[in-house]
């Protein structure tokens, strides 16, 4: 005795929201599964008719192993076994009939009809392959719906799939890689058992108005999230309704097409929700060139990370044309990734402020003032007295001999350090307008020491106007040909 019934009508209300289209999915990827080289499809209207009559032929020289299959929901199927085929549960026929007004099927082993009187089987049969024969009701928009969904078949290499006489064009894939992805095979006792297995993944570009898909051995089942299709070469886990996959399999197989097509990102592709998850997931397992793209890609390829522990050097990034990625503009996966990659480096290693004195770093090699040159007493003269009246404080001045050092001066509050090591000690003979330059960029820094914040800006201006006006009233003090005998004189005389 069955233990339960299957409401056909109902099933057809259920399947009926897949919309139409995977009438054909159903009965092409089935024929695809066989060995066959030629696949026919059909479908025209019935006319006088709201009907329309779909079929689809293959010459498979055996046609079907075991004539059941056509009406026996559930039974073992020796395609469950193999995950290069589509087949699970001798459903897709069976789904395909919920809808038919009519159906035949004809094959090798003979032909079974479908009408509303029941199911009958004949004796006719092909001298080779199998013909499935549906009649469906369908609006002109589904039947246009059908169209479309045929031309989105990615048909396999060696079987010509015809479309209502129009061969099905091969699609050459964008890349195509390995990956261990999960799937579904019957044990011995033909329960299918989720695995993981080695596979083939081809990435093509979807023709225009082509919603990106998943692929399962080139039939469409789920979006993809990703810019391209993805076929995928072996049974894709889904749910029951077929209507997603699971999001750890989604993740992994995002993750092998952004490490394949890592060339062709752009802006947009980059910062898709879908290299997101990748990287949250597999970000570990992406190569350095594929972690370099997307950054890349994001922000360019003169790039730093924000560095705290130096501001200046943001600052200065921003001035040298790099773009500073602060810690908010990728997720804790991405900047993991991005770290273990070298992709980005911190603002302070690339554009470092000056910064001469360091704890416990080399003392600097100073020039004793009693061998100092004649050009340099008058120009540290000139900058103790320059500072008393523009900063109002006295300061101390020496001068270092350090050729490696990278700076020609520093400035800390009251402490001035020429180096004669990268300034030459013909500097110090003038012109003066270099050596003012050189005294008001280092004086700037009493009141800040960002060479490009808003305060050291401003701090130049005022310094830079007072000097005028200093050396309109007192030229005598920017004298570095006088002693300071003379030049008391010439100020007071």
């Amino acid at each position: 005795m069955n233990w339960f019934e299957v409401d056909r009508a109902g099933l057809a209300k259920v399947l009926e929201r897949r919309g139409k289209g995977f009438l054909l999915f159903e009965l092409v990827g089935n024929a695809w599964d066989e060995a066959a080289t030629e696949v026919d499809i059909t479908l025209e209207r019935i006319a006088g008719t709201r009907n329309v009559r779909l079929c689809v032929r293959d010459n498979n020289p055996d046609g079907f192993a075991d004539l059941r299959h056509a009406w026996v929901l559930w039974a073992s199927s020796k395609k469950s076994a193999d995950a290069g085929k589509r087949g699970r549960f001798n459903m897709g026929e069976k789904l395909v009939l919920a809808l038919a007004e009519s159906a035949e099927i004809a094959s090798t082993r003979g032909t079974v009809l479908f009408d509303r009187d029941g199911r009958h089987q004949s004796r006719k049969r092909l001298a080779q392959g199998s013909c499935i024969t549906v009649v469906v009701r369908m609006t002109e928009d589904e039947r246009a719906e059908c169209d479309r969904a045929a031309r989105t078949l990615l048909a396999p290499a060696g079987v010509a799939t015809r479309y209502n006489g129009e061969e099905l064009p091969h699609r050459a894939p964008e890349g195509r890689c390995e990956l261990v992805l999960a799937t579904e095979l019957a044990d011995d006792e033909g329960r299918l058992r989720r695995t993981q297995r080695k596979t083939s993944v081809a990435v093509h570009q979807p023709l225009e108005g082509e919603t990106p898909m998943i692929y399962e051995l080139g039939v469409p089942i789920v979006e993809s999230g990703l810019p391209w299709h993805v076929d995928v070469g072996q049974k894709v886990p889904l749910a029951f309704d077929r209507d997603n996959v699971p999001p750890a399999f989604l993740a992994k197989l995002r993750a092998g097409v952004l490490e394949v097509m890592h060339g062709q990102l752009d802006a947009e592709k980059a910062n898709g929700a879908w290299v997101r998850d990748a990287f949250e997931h597999h970000g570990g397992e992406l190569s350095q060139t594929t972690v370099a793209a997307v950054l890349s890609a994001r922000f360019g390829d003169r790039r730093v990370s924000y560095d705290p522990s130096d501001p200046e050097a943001n600052s200065r990034a921003v001035a040298a044309g790099y773009t500073v990625v602060h810690g908010s503009q990728m997720s804790a996966a991405e900047w993991s990734a991005a770290r273990g990659a070298g992709a980005i480096e911190p603002a302070g290693r690339v554009t470092p402020s000056p910064r001469p004195y360091v704890d416990g770093g080399r003392p600097l090699k100073l020039v004793a003032e009693e061998d100092w040159t004649e050009e340099m007493q008058a120009v540290v003269g000139l900058a103790k007295r320059l500072a008393s009246r523009l900063l109002g404080t006295g300061i101390s001045v020496r001068i270092a001999m350090e050729p490696t050092w990278p700076f020609g001066a520093t400035y800390g509050p009251g402490h001035l350090v020429f180096n004669a090591g990268r300034l030459g000690r013909e500097w110090f003979g003038g012109p003066l307008a270099d050596i003012l330059d050189l005294l008001l960029h280092e004086f700037g820094h009493h009141h800040a020491s960002d060479h490009l914040s808003d305060g050291y800006h401003k701090a130049l201006t005022r310094l830079g106007g007072a000097l005028a006006s200093l050396a309109l009233a007192e030229p005598a003090l920017f004298r570095l040909d006088l002693t300071e005998r003379q030049r008391e004189g010439a100020l007071h005389g």
